[in-house]
């Protein structure tokens, strides 16, 4: 373990590395099937130095409650997804415990799965949103015109660097869990409710997290109740440690949605009138349901001022695996809809995207769908015309409609396209109602003139860190080395909440500066050491009442935009992206070296996802023919990417900018491929097969 001096963030090495003496490795007994009933699990005969542990066994509360929503820790009864865990078998060996569990025989009756989730009954609807503002259906009884389109955006694999798991062992009079997790405090309350035992008698320390997409919100918190369960009923260390099969094929993906928007333009061609109709695939239990489709729903409309709205909005459940988040919690989806949609109707209209997007984006004082009037104005023109210059966009665009319109079949030039997109990154609190949005922060500065920042938020790289040490030694007049930050161990650090959203550069940051204020105040009429904790609750909450909604959806946000541009091979069709250009405006940007860094990691990924990764989900669960052909794109085949940050003010907050590459780049794919094909695509990714339609047209 990292000790307070060593100034990186306290984590240890991979869960993998953990090596206790006497650990037994647990393996776990799942479901064959995707829905069913729970009759029996009958173990081969186990040799010495195993056991079988079942649902029976558990001491305290067989559940684990995330956002409200309970999750089983292990099935007893019904069955609701392939691979959901029933039974573990612990033992001394890991090949053998895991064959064991392999071998081991479950009584099921199975059932029809329920798959379907774009056309849905009412029974499998989890969680409703509904906001209406204006008259939308005046506004498209009397638009000039209109358009309409259904958007989808696929499940997607995190693909971590290493599978995920946990270990459990008792220290003392407590039980240590380590895990890489996003949220400590979740886990060992979840831990403590298993065991029907104190929450202070459970410590986690978190093992190093890796770029985790958010992906491991609460997963981690389930694998650390079975490692913690086999650790309590053997009294011996356990681990649970995923194989990279199990991890594919059982752990939360990006859920799916289906986005229907129609649209509504007056006489001048701008947006009169927006319905959106939202459905978000969210798996079996869905512990992240509500905030996932509050992202999406509170980003319907993008980054557009529209008078007249109608936003509806369904959480489905469904037989597959549970599906989550993936770089951010659900308003690339809204952003991915609504911008590749606004493109479309620039092309229809004969205008260039950015001219169109820039009568119509938000302006400061315009009102938000939550009734809320924005603060600062929008930089949308001063990153519109950083990128144009940058990628050539207008000269570009005019060239490949002249040659779409003019193209008679596929010799005809290239097959080229490049497509614009525009979104903001929101910060703060989370937006469904009943999630834990208090988060703390403690900082002591003591008779050496050291300060130590203790923060349970887990960050996954050490630029978030130095950020943390970096803003708190400029406050208090210090030299960077004599700033650390305290291992985010749950019985050392205070409570501050999940890390989620780039809220580590934005509400964390700001609570260590709230503390080194306070801290500046006493320094000179106290003695030292010195203690400062600071607080930060949601000033106004989202609430959804009565077809309206209300509340602050962000304290403030990040501007992003992002240019693609592609070719399409004249007889494959197969998409080749030619570069990628990402403009962001983030605030104050204490690295520009790791901001650039991170921004070119997620304009990779969200490349990746335009392209290839797929999975399909079909029968419940994800086929092995799923597992053999998904991949990242690899980094040769990657276009030039761009980046570019916008010089901010002094007096700018630093912000979150994570999301951003999975706001725009995606929409701008889909447009420039649209534009490349000549005609419009509403899903990504996008390879041959999908293409085929138009390349038979061609």
């Amino acid at each position: 373990m990292a000790e307070e001096g060593d100034g990186g963030g306290g984590f240890s090495s991979n869960l993998s590395d953990l090596d206790i003496p006497g650990m037994l490795h647990v393996a776990t007994v799942r479901s064959p099937v995707a829905k069913g009933r729970l009759k029996g699990v009958k173990p081969p005969e186990l040799p010495p130095g195993y056991r079988l542990i079942l649902p029976q066994d558990i001491p305290g509360k067989n559940r684990l409650l995330s956002f409200n929503i309970e999750v089983p820790v292990l099935a007893f009864d019904q069955l609701s997804y392939k691979g959901e865990p029933l039974a573990l078998i612990a033992g001394p060996d890991p090949v053998e415990a895991g064959e064991l569990a392999g071998d081991t025989v479950v009584d099921c009756e199975g059932e029809e799965g329920i798959n379907t989730w774009e056309a849905f009954s009412s029974d499998q609807v989890l969680s409703k949103r509904v906001a209406v503002i204006g008259d939308p259906e005046l506004a498209f009884s009397i638009a000039e015109k209109s358009f309409e389109g259904t958007y989808l955006s696929g499940a997607s694999e995190h693909l971590y660097s290493e599978p995920q798991g946990a270990v459990a062992s008792f220290d003392y009079d407590k039980l240590a869990v380590w895990c890489a997790t996003q949220w400590p405090y979740h886990v060992r309350d979840s831990v403590a409710m298993l065991l029907g035992c104190r929450d202070e008698d459970v410590v986690v320390r978190p093992t190093r997290l890796g770029i985790h997409m958010d992906g491991k919100l609460w997963y981690p918190s389930l694998l650390s109740c079975h490692a913690a369960l086999a650790a309590f009923l053997t009294r011996k260390p356990s681990r649970v440690l995923l194989s990279r099969e199990e991890d594919f094929y059982f752990t939360p993906k990006r859920a799916r949605s289906s986005i229907a928007l129609r649209a509504a333009l007056d006489s001048a061609g701008n947006l009169s009138a927006l319905d959106a109709r939202v459905a978000v695939n969210v798996g079996a239990y869905a512990p992240l349901a509500e905030e996932t489709l509050s992202q999406i729903c509170l980003a319907a409309t993008g980054v557009y001022a529209c008078p007249n709205v109608r936003i509806e909005g369904y959480a489905v459940t469904t037989n597959d695996p549970p599906m989550g988040a993936f770089g951010g919690l659900g308003a690339s989806h809204a952003f991915f809809a609504t911008e590749a949609a606004v493109s479309r109707i620039a092309e229809a209209l004969g205008e260039d995207p950015m001219d169109w997007k820039g009568r119509n984006v938000l302006r400061k004082g315009s009102s938000l769908i939550t009734g809320e009037a924005l603060k600062d104005e929008p930089p949308y023109q001063a990153i519109a015309d950083r990128l144009a210059y940058a990628s050539d966009f207008r000269r570009k665009y005019a060239c490949y409609e002249l040659v779409r319109k003019r193209r008679t079949g596929r010799s005809d030039g290239p097959l080229r396209g490049i497509g614009f997109a525009f979104a903001y990154q929101g910060s703060g609190a989370f937006l469904s109602g009943d999630s834990p949005n208090s988060y703390n922060v403690e900082l002591t500065l003591d008779k050496d003139l050291r300060l130590v920042i203790r923060t349970s938020a887990a960050a996954c790289r050490d630029g978030v860190r130095d950020i943390w040490r970096r803003s708190a030694a400029i406050l208090l007049d210090l030299d960077i080395d004599r700033v650390t930050v305290a291992p985010p161990d749950t019985d050392q650090a205070p409570n501050s909440g999940p890390v989620t959203l780039s809220r580590g550069v934005t509400v964390v940051n700001r609570l260590v500066e709230k503390a080194c204020e306070t801290i500046q105040k006493r320094r000179f009429r106290d003695p030292l050491p010195l203690t400062a904790r600071s607080v930060y609750r949601v000033p106004k909450p989202i609430k959804w009442e009565g077809g309206k909604v209300s509340g602050s959806p962000f304290d403030s946000a990040s501007w992003g935009g992002a240019v693609v541009e592609v070719e399409l091979d004249p007889w494959t069709f197969e998409p080749m992206p030619l570069g990628v250009w990402l403009c962001v405006d983030g605030g104050q940007i204490v690295s520009r070296e790791r901001a650039e860094a991170s921004l070119r990691a997620g304009a990779a990924d969200a490349v990746g996802i335009c392209l290839r990764e797929k999975l399909d989900l079909g029968s419940g669960g994800i086929s092995e023919e799923d597992y053999f052909s998904y991949g990242l794109i690899a980094p040769a085949s990657l276009p030039p990417i761009k980046i570019e940050l916008c010089q901010a003010d002094r007096r700018a907050k630093t912000k979150g900018i994570g999301e951003l590459p999975f706001d725009t780049i995606p929409p701008a794919f889909l447009s420039a491929v649209a534009q490349a094909a000549g005609e419009a695509f509403y899903s990504l990714p996008l390879g041959p097969e999908e293409l085929a339609g138009a390349a038979e047209d061609a």
